[in-house]
């Protein structure tokens, strides 16, 4: 029996603190364009999101246990054509792809070529153009969509994680930062007409959401992304700071990469999540996202993240008068990188 859910989006979302706020919004002002401010009248394509969750017996193990599938799909991609939302331009033509578990892959290409464009499209964030986007659940996750506009959706998570190049730093306590979005999604942090305060579509939550992680589990998670030093430079765990200015560009990703292992996703999705870090903290967060089991896409330009994933996805600039595709998808081969896979783990420093 297969269960199929079409929504909007299944992800906890990381998103940037004002979207309204140019200057804040960076690599989101045509996500304004493209969904916010769309005529509902308009007859124009749009991409297909769904999830799907396979169940049966096959799946069962004899004392009704879900097995473990250790070559699960996570991600199809069909047909996929990513245009622009006003002028129709094409960015991505027909692409086709798939995802399996622990199948790390890494999108590149020139800037404006489309790489954030189709992790937005995956993100739900992105709609303008045609084909199929199919995340394949767990079969013992029960996904339902937010019961409403006033119920607190704490201690839920979601098999999803999408982290921009900034992330959203919430008004709260170094706690609250940690905790957010998968534990600690209020009415606060919800409009009346059902979007959260950053500008996301509700999340589509799990009903059978783990414990709440304690201040052991916290302090633990800020040394594997080496800010084990913060908690006592601002007062604790319960201190509250104005969080994106107080802390770097730098702090601010290695802390969504602390939510990421605490939310411990089936797919995590990266729009340059690790920029502001230099190649050793790089490398070092994704050591321990890898370690922790999470399947993960990334967009990012330093070959040194090639180290990382299995599979590249080389989107280059469309050809207007062309209809060919525009992308080529290759294996990573250790002999080919540039620098080779890393031998030992680095520990990078805090600073």
């Amino acid at each position: 029996m297969k269960n199929c859910i079409c929504c909007r989006l299944g992800f906890s979302f990381y998103a940037s603190n004002n979207i309204k706020t140019s200057s804040n919004t960076g690599e989101f002002d045509d996500l304004l364009d493209n969904n916010i401010f769309r005529d509902p009248s308009d007859t124009v394509d749009e991409i297909e999101l769904t999830y799907q969750s396979e169940m049966n017996s096959s799946l069962l193990d004899t004392n009704g246990s879900i097995k473990s599938q250790p070559n699960q799909k996570r991600l199809e991609i069909e047909e996929l054509t990513l245009q622009t939302p006003t002028n129709g331009t094409t960015l991505v033509h027909n692409l086709s792809a798939d995802v399996y578990d622990k199948d790390h892959l890494l999108i590149m290409g020139p800037s404006g070529s489309g790489k954030t464009s189709l992790l937005r499209a995956m993100a739900g964030l992105w709609r303008s153009g045609k084909g199929k986007i199919t995340f394949y659940l767990d079969p013992e996750v029960d996904f339902t969509q937010e019961k409403s506009d006033t119920q607190e959706n704490s201690g839920k998570r979601g098999d999803v994680l999408f982290l921009p190049q900034r992330p959203y730093m919430v008004l709260g306590s170094l706690r609250q930062q940690l905790l957010y979005p998968t534990w600690s999604a209020t009415v606060e942090e919800t409009t009346p007409g059902g979007s959260n305060i950053d500008g996301s579509p509700p999340l589509l939550i799990r009903e059978d959401g783990n414990e709440k992680p304690t201040t052991d589990d916290l302090m633990r998670t800020l040394e594997k992304v080496c800010l084990g030093h913060i908690a006592d430079r601002f007062g604790g765990l319960d201190s509250i700071h104005e969080w994106s200015s107080v802390l770097s560009l730098g702090e601010q990703q290695r802390l969504a990469f602390a939510r990421l292992l605490l939310s411990q996703p089936k797919l995590a999705l990266l729009d340059e999540s690790t920029s502001a870090l230099d190649e050793a903290n790089e490398a070092f967060l994704y050591q321990q996202i890898q370690s922790a089991g999470i399947t993960y896409i990334s967009i990012g330009h330093r070959r040194t993240l090639t180290k990382f994933h299995n599979k590249i996805l080389q989107i280059s600039t469309a050809d207007p008068k062309s209809n060919e595709r525009n992308w080529r998808i290759e294996d990573v081969d250790a002999q080919d990188s540039l620098y080779g896979r890393l031998n030992q783990k680095e520990v990078p420093s805090e600073s």
